[in-house]
Order: structure tokens, then C-alpha cells, then sequence
């Protein structure tokens, strides 16, 4: 299984720093023919295929780019997708890098995100506010972790199974803590694909970026 990984689905803002993270709605789209076209069916984590063919589509962050022009195109070509939210971020931005990437990016407010899942799109955690976990006091990386799984499933009523580690930081004691809270699957930055008998707290991703055209997205499938 292929579990790949988006973040701003727009074109970039002149002043942003990392325009690869920006994948345009027209390169996007024809990503998501590719897959339609090769056969490729999306899951989430209520039920995950090992089939050959078989993806899951995560967007990081939870971006307002999503429900403006990724949800459009999903619902076109009948994807489903995984959206990790930054529960005290919801209807804000980017806090933790816009002096970095020199761009604030307008987040999912609480009546987008009420919305996306009545779509049918799985809500994951991405913490509360998008720190290193295993720079901080280890009370707090707690915290991070069990109260964004409860403000999001307090806020949205629904269950919230899937971690996604901000900027891949984590350990093994950070990965306990999220098998503690309750967590079933948990999402790295580690490159690769997603097999039978894999950690599931340990879940390897491949990154989409802005500068793949379509035999780099197919290339990629097929590593």
C-alpha cells in the first residue's frame, strides 16, 4: 500500500519559501486520473487494503486549500483522504513555521472541518499546536497528544484513530505515548511504502511536491 502525503493543494504565493509544498489543483487532478486510470482505490484507516493497488491520500496540517480545491476533485474521481489537524490552530494558521516559510496559510475553521467529515473525509491529529514532541517536556508532548484526540473528537463527535508526528520527530517514547492515548495508527515522514506486519505507529509515507510532473507521480507508485 502507497500512503502519500500532501500539504497545500494551490499554486504558491511569490513570497513563500517552500513552494514545493504547494501542488497546483490542475497538477492534482491529474494525479488523481492517474490513480482512477491504474486502477488505484483509496482507503482510510476504518478499512485498509495491502492490495497492490490500494492508497491512502493524508494532507497534513488541515489547510483551507483543502475544502476549497482538494475535496472538489476527490469527490470527482471518488477518493477518499485523511486530514490531520492541528486542533488548537483550527481557523487560524500556520503559527508554527509562517516566519519560516515567510507565508501565513489560512487553516480549516470548525464548520469546514464539521463539513469535510459529513463528506465522508477521515480527521487524524497532528497535535495541538505542531511542536517538536521530543524537544519539549515530555508532560507536555502528553498533553500534545491525548488533548487533540479529545478536542477533536469532543468538537466533531467522532472517533479519532490516526497520529501524524509533526516534522517526523519523534522516539520510541513519544510512540508510546501515543499507543497510550489511544491511537491505533500513527504517520512518520519516513519514505516508503506501507506493508503487511508493518508498526502501524510507525507508518511510512511518500511525499508528493509541487515539482513532480506525471512520470515522477507514476514513478513514485511504482518504487
Amino acid at each position: 500500500m502507497k500512503v502519500l502525503t500532501y500539504h497545500n493543494i494551490a499554486d504558491p504565493p511569490k513570497e513563500a519559501k517552500l513552494k514545493t509544498l504547494y501542488v497546483s489543483q490542475r497538477k492534482f487532478e491529474k494525479q488523481l486520473w492517474l490513480l482512477k486510470t491504474l486502477g488505484y482505490m483509496s482507503f482510510t484507516t476504518g478499512g485498509i487494503d495491502f492490495s497492490k493497488r490500494s492508497v491512502i491520500l493524508t494532507f497534513d496540517d488541515g489547510y483551507a486549500d483543502f475544502v476549497e480545491k482538494a475535496l472538489p476533485l476527490l469527490e470527482r474521481y471518488g477518493f477518499k483522504a485523511l486530514v490531520f489537524v492541528v486542533a488548537d490552530r483550527v481557523g487560524q494558521y500556520n503559527t508554527w513555521d509562517a516566519h519560516k516559510l515567510r507565508v501565513k496559510k489560512p487553516l480549516m475553521d470548525w464548520k469546514d472541518l464539521e463539513y469535510i467529515v459529513k463528506k465522508g473525509i477521515e480527521i487524524g491529529s497532528h497535535t495541538l499546536t505542531h511542536p517538536f514532541l521530543t524537544q519539549i517536556d515530555p508532560k507536555e508532548a502528553q498533553r500534545e497528544i491525548e488533548g487533540s484526540k479529545k478536542k477533536l473528537e469532543d468538537r466533531l463527535g467522532i472517533p479519532v484513530k490516526a497520529f501524524c508526528y509533526p516534522y517526523g520527530d519523534y522516539n520510541s517514547h513519544i510512540k508510546e505515548m501515543v499507543a497510550k492515548a489511544g491511537y491505533k495508527y500513527a504517520f512518520t515522514t519516513k519514505s516508503g511504502k506501507f506493508e503487511k506486519g508493518d508498526d502501524p505507529l510507525e507508518i511510512k509515507r511518500i511525499t508528493v511536491f509541487g515539482h513532480i510532473i506525471l512520470p515522477g507521480f507514476l514513478l513514485r507508485l511504482w518504487l
